[in-house]
């Protein structure tokens, strides 16, 4: 059962003035993947549609964090609008932050020469060795990732609205990933 609720004025005040935060410089200089961001002219223009947004979308699951979400409709959005927006459990705002390939991810034994994956799952290692090229490497790790994302969001179904849940079901991470493949590497 979805828990649909409405903010109070300092509640929708304290959203807008985090969300107008992101847009601007200072706290882009401080954290680079909001770099760009930038707020639509409907909401910057009059923030009590963005209260009224608020109003129709604004739900909460227990034990949760609620956040407003620019880029899990459209992975990459820089912008802030009422089309590209959703309300999301923390939770799974912070999971979309690690959806990319990181430096950790995939590893490289010198000796070996056979890659390894290892993600961590709300502080469970998932973790595969022997990979013998560093695309089918990558390859395991959107895998690991989607099924990770897909158990996340039939627990949430119930709990979310739909625009959310579908959201979080056509997710591809295998095709956030493409541009990590590597072009040249052949097949051992």
């Amino acid at each position: 059962m979805i828990n649909f609720r409405k903010l109070n004025k300092d509640e929708k005040q304290s959203r807008y003035s985090n969300m107008r935060a992101r847009c601007g410089k200072e706290y882009q200089d401080r954290n680079p993947r909001y770099y760009g961001t930038f707020m639509c002219d409907i909401w910057e223009n009059n923030k009590e549609l963005y209260y009224e947004w608020l109003d129709e979308n604004f739900y909460e699951v227990n034990g949760e964090q609620m956040d407003v979400d620019k880029d899990i409709l459209q992975y990459g959005n820089k912008q802030y609008h009422p089309d590209l927006c959703l309300i999301v459990p923390h939770s799974i705002n912070a999971f979309y932050e690690t959806l990319e390939v990181g430096k950790t991810n995939i590893k490289q034994n010198p000796v070996t020469r056979k890659y390894s994956v290892k993600i961590n799952d709300g502080g469970k290692w998932i973790s595969s060795t022997g990979i013998d090229t560093y695309n089918r490497a990558l390859d395991i790790y959107c895998d690991i990732k989607q099924g990770i994302l897909v158990t996340k969001a039939k627990a949430l179904k119930d709990y979310v609205p739909e625009k959310v849940y579908m959201a979080l079901m056509n997710t591809d991470i295998r095709a956030i990933n493409s541009k990590h493949y590597l072009a040249n590497e052949s097949e051992v």
